[in-house]
């Protein structure tokens, strides 16, 4: 037979390719699991990746014990309340970031001249169990591919009657539906912590130009313990789940009962919790199951265009799968963007950041390691004025938000925020917006973070400037008593805290803490008020 009879014979029915390629790109059907599982249908459809696949799974299950692919985006997550910071581990957080990032450019886009890109978001109520995830749009394509594999597949049944590529595509559907159905990733996928009421910051580390900053509210997601990624083997992991694990009374428990706890231990099973002794003994029949439909498609020699045909439809679709965005709501975290900081110099938004959420000491720490200059060094000292001049004379550098004015403390109704718009006399534009979180003691958090700010930067200095300014204080007070003390016949009225009109609400202040005077000598600011109901950010 020569060459050209060859080629047009394995064109017409080609010849062990479908066997070649059940065994190519096993990953990009792992990462196809790690973003659609969480329901009782899983939008992977059967392609060539799937046997090896079921193999990559069984080396995983016996070496590390996880089913979630490696990390593929660098997340550096931080708990802007203790001030500590840790690596990723967990592949969720890692496709979070990037998902937020992609879609905040969108929005907003950052330009080649600005440093740093300081996003705020507020977590709000989500509605799903402590296991479940909510349906999507990519449900819906997985289904419609299905069909269109199934469809490809009844062709050898109309024309000639031949069953054996609906078979194989109906037994390897069956599998990976099994596959999906495993608690082992929902385990690995959400964390035991979903109250959170601590406010955590998201990059990519020192240089990059996104900060994802999210205020917990007790609705969040406990990303600290996310991004730690604790085994599958232990049993902390599995306490969520009703079936997999049974109630400790903590009382009679002679341990100290954990953060977060529920109060729940692992069923345990010949020493590994059940669940994940489940997914170890799926996975072993899944990979002799698989092999076995491995040989029944190098069987099917007729019909092959068929196959292939089905399985290149999964592949695609779990391609796009692996690869698509999502928003934070369809990974158990819906957000709402309140705020963002967009400057040229990248202290200077973190300055922002700082002066308005009081948050900023570890974010400073992690993108200027080194020392400081002198003008930097005394503005988180206190010392605002000498850097804050020298960035207003700077034409491209905004107007800091230390010398705009800050609200005065405020209690809403959960779920209402109240939007301030700063106006400048002279500019009728708008300068800044920004959502302040309720019922919020600045005062008390500004106290807090001025001795971390010490503590940070220079304790020995601090404490001399602290005991200068004192003493300093003790005179003052001391000779305004002398000067300023009424004659036996002269009657002093106590002051009215009633009398002072607060600025930020047009009434009286609550206490005399939150009260504000207005300097004659300041530029006037108009303020403007706005009470919106959070939407869900997509």
């Amino acid at each position: 037979m020569s060459t050209v009879a060859q080629l047009r014979e394995q064109w017409i029915n080609p010849a062990d390719v479908s066997t070649i390629l059940m065994v190519i790109g096993g990953d990009v059907v792992q990462n196809a699991f790690a973003q659609g599982t969480g329901q009782l249908y899983t939008p992977v459809c059967f392609s060539f990746g799937c046997v090896a696949y079921a193999f990559i799974t069984l080396v995983n299950i016996i070496g590390d014990g996880r089913l979630l692919p490696r990390p593929d985006y660098p997340v550096k997550v931080f708990n802007l309340e203790s001030g500590y910071a840790r690596e990723n581990k967990n592949w969720v957080v890692g496709r979070l970031l990037r998902d937020i990032e992609s879609q905040v450019s969108r929005k907003r886009p950052l330009h080649d001249d600005t440093g740093i890109r300081i996003s705020v978001f507020e977590a709000l109520e989500n509605d799903n169990a402590p296991t479940e995830f909510p349906w999507s749009f990519v449900h819906v394509i997985g289904v419609c591919a299905t069909v269109l594999q199934l469809a490809i597949a009844a062709v050898p049944i109309v024309i000639d009657r031949q069953w054996g590529i609906m078979f194989i595509t109906i037994i390897g559907t069956l599998l990976i539906q099994i596959a999906g159905l495993l608690p082992q990733w929902r385990a690995e996928k959400l964390p035991n912590g979903q109250k959170s009421k601590d406010c955590y910051a998201l990059t990519s580390g020192n240089g990059a130009s996104d900060i994802v900053v999210i205020l917990g509210r007790g609705l969040c997601l406990n990303l600290e313990e996310m991004s730690a990624s604790q085994s599958p083997r232990v049993n902390r992991p599995w306490e969520k789940f009703q079936r997999l694990s049974q109630p400790v009374d903590l009382e009679k428990s002679e341990k100290v009962p954990r953060v977060d706890s529920q109060g729940r231990k692992a069923k345990q099973f010949h020493g590994f919790p059940l669940g994940f002794r489940l997914t170890q003994i799926t996975c072993w029949v899944l990979s002799v199951l698989w092999l076995l439909l491995l040989v029944n498609v190098a069987a099917s020699v007729d019909y092959t265009w068929c196959i292939l045909g089905v399985g290149a439809v999964g592949m695609f679709q779990n391609a796009w799968l692996a690869a698509v965005e999502l928003p934070p709501a369809k990974r158990n975290m819906p957000l709402y963007l309140c705020d963002t900081i967009m400057t040229h110099k990248v202290m200077d938004g973190i300055m922002d950041f700082d002066m308005t959420y009081h948050r900023g000491i570890p974010l400073m720490e992690e993108f200027f390691p080194g020392r400081l200059k002198p003008e930097e060094h005394e503005w988180w000292r206190g010392n605002r004025k000498g850097y804050d001049e020298k960035r207003m004379q700077s034409s491209n550098r905004g107007i800091p938000r230390s010398v705009q004015p800050v609200p005065a403390t405020s209690t809403l109704d959960s779920g209402l925020h109240r939007r301030m718009s700063w106006f400048d006399a002279d500019r009728p534009q708008s300068l800044s917006h920004i959502d302040y979180e309720p019922s919020t003691k600045w005062d008390d958090l500004r106290t807090r973070d001025r001795s971390r700010k010490h503590d940070t930067l220079d304790k020995v200095q601090e404490v001399d400037h602290d005991r200068d300014d004192s003493r300093s204080r003790a005179q003052h007070a001391k000779q305004t008593q002398t000067e300023d003390r009424p004659s036996p016949n002269q009657q002093q009225e106590p002051a009215s805290v009633d009398s002072v009109t607060s600025p930020f609400t047009g009434a009286a202040p609550e206490s005399p803490s939150s009260a504000r005077v207005t300097d004659p000598g300041k530029v006037s600011v108009d303020f403007a008020y706005e009470r919106t109901r959070s939407p869900a950010w997509a």
